[in-house]
């Protein structure tokens, strides 16, 4: 009995202290008196008390939370070339702040140095709910920490198809649907052509079209090492194919670029004049349809809405999901009570409820609060989860200012196509000689900087 009872305690002292050795996270103590404090980088101090700090302080009022003003530190370096990621990088590593805001590519990057710390033990502890969540949201996180969940977002961004129902109703065509195929919703714009209106409303360049059709299907601009460019590849003929094909036969408008590049019909646009019949936009865009007919001479619309473009190999995945505000804690943060305070009221239902009463575009992650825009149901922004894999303008092996490059000699060889200068396979493969000289360019000046 004595050397069973030995044995049990040599194996309960092993386990424990395996546990302190490989869990990467200890118990999580109290505040103390229930005070503490916090450092966190935000836009500014009266950005943050607006947003959160005033709601927080009343549930909190013994944190003392110290912002540092993102925007007064980056003004020197806003009238020149920077990389902002690293510039946020050097202001974290400087001012060491306990709470991470963090979009997509640096939480990523962050997750992967070790600079976070994992929730796990935190959720765990605390029984904090996370299947409120939108679906997806937490493997999305997990995903870029390789399996650990270092961070949690309070909304996400992704934008919907709207449509015209009396445009349709006028024209007896069926009106579009949730996980349409890109081809099929092409092919419906299409029908608009012969009617004298527009398919569809694109409000950006015909490239962004492009890249919108191909992030879709899910296939890469540049191989695996990130040294060879894949435009001639069967899927990018295909997206040019649909893209160049839509823009001539006018299912799709794409509006005029001044010499800023700004579009020339921004406050008149089609679909408020009901001279096209869909568009792609965020929820604020309820807001317009609702202000426009009042300061302008159009007419109010009944509109519908519908979920973006889906791959028919996974209709499920929207490729259109965004996460632009990711809270996480420092790793080697003093006060990470205090931070994962923090981060369970940003995440919580509570401040989900005060989003719902918002419009600026940003939905929250938690299902269940924003159910409506005027009158109709917000399904199509929650029915979709995030696509697995990184976005096809997130692909790291793609180096810094390539794009600044590529663009405009991607521009140029789909407006050849669009005009008939050319043939797609003339286009691309002079677009491949040009464009592998960009990311040899890119790629050169990128080892320069490190």
């Amino acid at each position: 009995m004595y050397k069973k009872w030995k044995f049990g305690l040599l194996l309960l002292t092993i386990t424990s202290l395996l546990g302190g050795c490989f869990g990467g996270n200890s118990e999580m103590a109290p505040l103390k008196d229930g005070k503490g404090k916090l450092r966190i980088v935000y836009k500014d101090e009266e950005s943050f008390n607006r947003d959160y700090g005033n709601l927080f302080l009343m549930k909190y009022p013994d944190i003392e939370v110290e912002v540092i003003a993102q925007d007064e530190l980056f003004e020197q370096a806003k009238n020149s070339p920077f990389d902002l990621n690293e510039e946020k990088k050097r202001v974290i590593e400087k001012y060491k702040p306990d709470v991470l805001l963090l979009n997509e590519s640096m939480f990523e990057a962050f997750a992967q140095d070790g600079r976070l710390y994992d929730l796990d033990m935190a959720i765990n502890q605390d029984k904090y709910d996370i299947t409120g969540f939108m679906p997806g949201l937490i493997d999305r996180l997990k995903e870029k920490g390789n399996g650990k969940l270092y961070g949690l977002a309070p909304y996400f961004e992704t934008s919907v198809l709207y449509y015209n129902r009396g445009l349709f109703k006028e024209y007896n065509i069926e009106p579009p649907r949730d996980k349409m195929s890109w081809k099929e919703l092409l092919d419906l714009a299409g029908r608009f052509a012969n009617a004298g209106a527009y398919g569809l409303y694109q409000t950006e360049k015909p490239e962004k079209l492009l890249y919108d059709i191909a992030a879709a299907s899910g296939i890469r601009l540049v191989d695996n090492k990130g040294q060879k460019l894949l435009i001639q590849s069967e899927g990018w003929k295909e997206a040019v194919t649909m893209t160049a094909d839509a823009i001539r036969n006018k299912s799709v408008y794409i509006p005029e670029q001044d010499a800023n590049n700004e579009r020339m019909d921004r406050f008149y646009e089609p679909f408020h004049q009901e001279k096209a019949a869909m568009t792609f936009q965020e929820s604020w865009f309820t807001v317009r349809l609702k202000e426009v007919p009042m300061y302008e001479k159009t007419p109010k619309i009944d509109w519908g809405i519908v979920t973006t473009p889906v791959d028919p190999a996974s209709p499920n995945e929207s490729a259109y999901v965004h996460l632009s505000e990711i809270y996480a804690i420092s790793a080697d943060s003093e006060n990470k009570r205090a931070a994962w305070e923090f981060i369970q009221f940003v995440n919580g239902t509570d401040m989900a409820q005060i989003a719902a009463l918002g419009n600026n575009g940003k939905m929250p992650t938690r299902t269940g609060y924003f159910k409506e825009l005027d009158g109709r149901s917000t399904e199509p922004f929650y029915l979709l989860k995030p696509k697995e894999g990184r976005g096809l303008l997130e692909d790291k092996n793609i180096p810094h200012g390539f794009y600044d490059l590529f663009d405009p000699l991607l521009s140029e060889a789909l407006q050849a196509i669009i005009d008939k200068q050319k043939t797609i396979e003339e286009a691309l493969m002079e677009l491949d000689m040009k464009g592998q000289q960009a990311l040899i360019k890119a790629r050169e000046a990128e080892a320069k900087k490190s």
